[in-house]
């Protein structure tokens, strides 16, 4: 018997350890469980991200064939249609008549006309070129509209997605580490979507200026069949150019060489343009996405 403790208050000091020994194994497997929970929580959240980001380069990957097709066939049909109205204004020598088939081959237009009425059909030809051109330059403004749309909805997603990681650091649910690995891919699939943009933008705005062009030239040449064919272009303008080219021209028909010669140099500027696009545009998408 210890002196000066009292036998009952040792019993219920002994019996006040031994429940705080019987809990301590309780309170292990509770604080063990939590953790268990938290860490839980964590995997599955990396989990649910690391689903939506694969989720999201396979949407970048089809986006990026829908954006080649969708340019392929864009720039295809502009290079179509600016041949065929540099083959009305400068039809080709017949040397190469014989090796290139013409845009405007099956259309039974007279490109070497010798009266105001042989240019009947290529006026009909041209005013379907214009609205053809139009009508492009519509699908590609609302193109343009909606790209921008998916971009903005894009970038408000990747605001989200940025806060989420930095709650979940925040609130114990993701480690440093898994923090800066999910910010760094979730920064490297937005950075991804930004040149995807940058790219689109560049590409409509080429294409819209190379199409405005076109519809510009092409209006005109409509304006000079016109005048042509009713016989109200300017006779001082005619008188000049029969004394430029020498003479051995209806004047009907000399009126419109200087707005040919005009259609020709910019159809050949518009399509080295055009061109270059093209390259610049499939070289870009040619990058492999890492």
């Amino acid at each position: 018997q210890i002196q000066g403790t009292p036998p009952t208050s040792r019993r219920e000091a002994n019996a006040e350890s031994m429940a705080c020994r019987a809990l301590t194994p309780l309170v292990l497997l509770l604080v063990a469980s939590a953790a268990g929970a938290v860490s839980l929580a964590g995997h599955s959240a990396l989990a649910s991200g690391l689903e939506a980001r694969a989720a999201e380069w396979r949407a970048a990957s089809q986006a990026e064939a829908d954006e080649r097709r969708f340019w392929a066939s864009e720039w295809s049909d502009l290079e179509t249609d600016l041949e065929r109205l540099h083959d009305v204004a400068e039809p080709a020598p017949a040397a190469h008549k014989k090796h290139e088939k013409s845009p405007l081959a099956g259309l039974k237009l007279n490109l070497e006309p010798k009266n105001p009425a042989d240019l009947i059909p290529a006026l009909t030809m041209l005013k379907g070129l214009y609205e053809d051109g139009k009508s492009r330059i519509g699908h590609l403004n609302v193109r343009e509209k909606d790209l921008k749309v998916k971009f903005e909805l894009k970038t408000a997603e990747h605001g989200r997605r940025i806060q989420a990681i930095d709650a979940r650091f925040k609130n114990h649910t993701l480690s440093a580490e898994f923090k800066t690995n999910e910010t760094r891919d979730e920064t490297r699939l937005f950075s991804y979507w930004e040149r995807v943009r940058e790219r689109q933008h560049k590409q409509y705005h080429t294409s819209l200026k190379i199409q405005h062009g076109t519809l510009e030239k092409t209006k005109s040449m409509i304006d000079m069949y016109e005048k042509t064919i009713s016989g109200k272009a300017d006779k001082t303008t005619v008188a000049k150019q029969l004394r430029k080219v020498g003479g051995g021209a209806l004047p009907d028909i000399v009126f419109l060489q200087a707005a040919q010669a005009a259609t020709v140099r910019f159809c050949e500027q518009a399509t080295s343009e055009l061109h270059s696009a093209q390259k610049e545009g499939q070289q870009a998408l040619s990058v492999e996405v890492v």
